[in-house]
């Protein structure tokens, strides 16, 4: 089977992918992207607001115990 590739249009086509992937990453994203961060170790839970500074603070161990009773709530909540 001998088939034949236009150059031509594989370069059209290559450029066109090219440019539709700049586009796309061009665009950026729309939210508050990179707001809450998390961390910890194999006994202990961080999440960080940095819009605010707010840390939410969870130890999990084998007798139970939790430093922070707002810590599985939802975080982009407003306070009042």
């Amino acid at each position: 089977m001998n088939t034949k590739i236009d150059i031509k249009s594989a370069l059209i086509g290559i450029a066109l992918g090219v440019l539709g992937t700049l586009v796309i990453g061009a665009t950026g994203p729309t939210g508050p992207v990179g707001r809450y961060q998390i961390g910890g170790t194999s006994n202990q839970g961080l999440v960080l607001d940095t819009a605010t500074g707010e840390v939410w603070a969870m130890f999990f161990s084998s007798g139970g115990g939790k430093a922070d009773p707002d810590f599985f709530l939802p975080k982009n909540k407003e306070k009042k």
